[in-house]
């Protein structure tokens, strides 16, 4: 396994035919080497492109072997490699159980449908056992797995998922993380210089703290932001800096993920960082009761987490029974390793007194964000506390999430 940056030193001198497997939550950077890759593969003609390009995209539970297939077996033209790339939504929906592949030739493999798991037999994966049985596809074919992220667990750097170890075996596998701050920071700044603008340092910082870290959704942010900052220095004469008026203009706040990670910065006893996610939602004006709803609905969903990965499912499981898309299923299935369902059960209890504090006034204070305030600094000492001394929240314990459950 090896990281993004060391795959980019690594095609300084060509790529090499083979197989990769690229994950990580970075889907930005995943595409863009890609592209890189194919670039090297077949050159920049289009015309050759046509020919030797075969690029597939899957949905949840879907998989297509035998158009794969078809693609693995057609030979370059005019060209000395051709590339492959398989974009899977999903990859852990792809689960079955028995052995992989019943029937003849593949006909499990080339259903659209999500296979239902059987009865019986090792948990295995569709994908897994059809890229084991390619094997090396030859140094003609550049052939390019990706998983979008959020909708595959790669497990932790000690204890890789199944997938990953197996993965590891067959392919060169590429992680794709979130880039650093600083990172993201300079890049930021080469899309406001395409426009002739600068900004300071504070304008950077709280961008990514409103938008997030994700630089699919900061490009479309920077853009906007870029665009209002060039016109209204120019219509007032004014230096072409972006200021923080501008960012606070255009940048679309990232609401549901700020809460799932206001939530998380709570549940793991982080009161620095999840102070700072309440200041900015102060910043932006948002209404107190509902700023309390999003961290309750956030913790709710957190408790469910919780409570599948204590009865020993998985987030398909989670994602499909909350009816939530595997990418923010994912998100929460991982977050919530270290903490006992009873940790979200309590915190919902605290969670339903600022509400009342709220609602009735009872705040003592003038300050109307005082009860969340509060409730941060009650979470986050309990984050703190040994898991032993928490008490089990029978207010909300069986009934907290049975209705999106579907009363499973």
């Amino acid at each position: 396994m090896i990281k993004e940056a060391d795959l980019a030193k690594e095609m300084k001198n060509g790529v090499p035919g083979g197989l990769y497997f690229f994950y990580g939550d970075e889907d930005y950077t995943k595409n863009r080497r890609a592209a890189d890759m194919k670039r090297a593969a077949v050159g920049e003609d289009p015309s050759l492109a046509a020919f030797n390009c075969f690029e597939f995209v899957f949905g949840d539970g879907e998989f297509d072997a035998a158009a794969v297939e078809d693609a693995l077996l057609a030979p370059p033209m005019m060209s000395p490699k051709k590339f492959i790339s398989m974009t899977f939504s999903s990859v852990d929906s792809l689960k079955t159980r028995g052995k992989a592949g019943d029937g003849e030739d593949g006909e499990e493999d080339d259903s659209t449908e999500a296979a239902a798991p059987k009865k019986g037999g090792k948990t295995q994966n569709r994908l897994m056992e059809y890229l084991k049985s390619v094997g090396d596809p030859g140094e003609d074919t550049v052939m390019v797995v990706k998983a979008v992220g959020g909708g595959f667990d790669p497990g932790t750097a000690k204890a890789p998922s199944p997938f990953l170890r197996d993965a590891d075996k067959i392919m060169t596998c590429v992680e794709f993380p979130y880039q650093s701050d600083n990172r993201l920071i300079h890049w930021m700044e080469r899309h406001f210089a395409d426009y002739g603008l600068t900004a300071a340092p504070e304008v950077y910082k709280w961008i990514l703290n409103a938008a997030g870290k994700s630089m699919y959704r900061l490009s479309g942010e920077l853009a906007k932001t870029a665009a209002y900052a060039a016109y209204r220095a120019e219509r007032d004469g004014s230096p072409r800096v972006v200021t923080l008026e501008d960012a606070r203009l255009c940048v679309a706040a990232n609401d549901e993920d700020d809460a799932f990670g206001l939530a998380n910065c709570i549940m793991d006893g982080d009161l620095a960082g999840a102070l700072n996610l309440l200041r900015i939602k102060m910043a932006l004006r948002e209404e107190p009761l509902l700023i309390l709803g999003q961290i309750s609905r956030a913790i709710s969903d957190l408790y469910a987490a919780a409570a599948f990965s204590s009865d020993g499912r998985d987030a398909s499981d989670y994602a499909a029974a909350m009816k939530m898309h595997s990418y923010r299923a994912g998100l929460y299935y991982r977050a919530v390793g270290k903490n006992p369902p009873s940790r979200y059960a309590e915190a919902l209890n605290l969670c339903l007194e600022a509400d009342r504090r709220l609602k009735s006034g009872l705040s003592g204070s003038s300050n109307s964000y005082a009860p969340i305030e509060r409730l941060i600094c009650s979470l986050t000492s309990l984050g703190n506390a040994a898991p032993g001394n928490v008490s089990s929240g029978n207010n909300y314990s069986g009934n907290a999430y049975s209705g999106r459950r579907g009363g499973r």
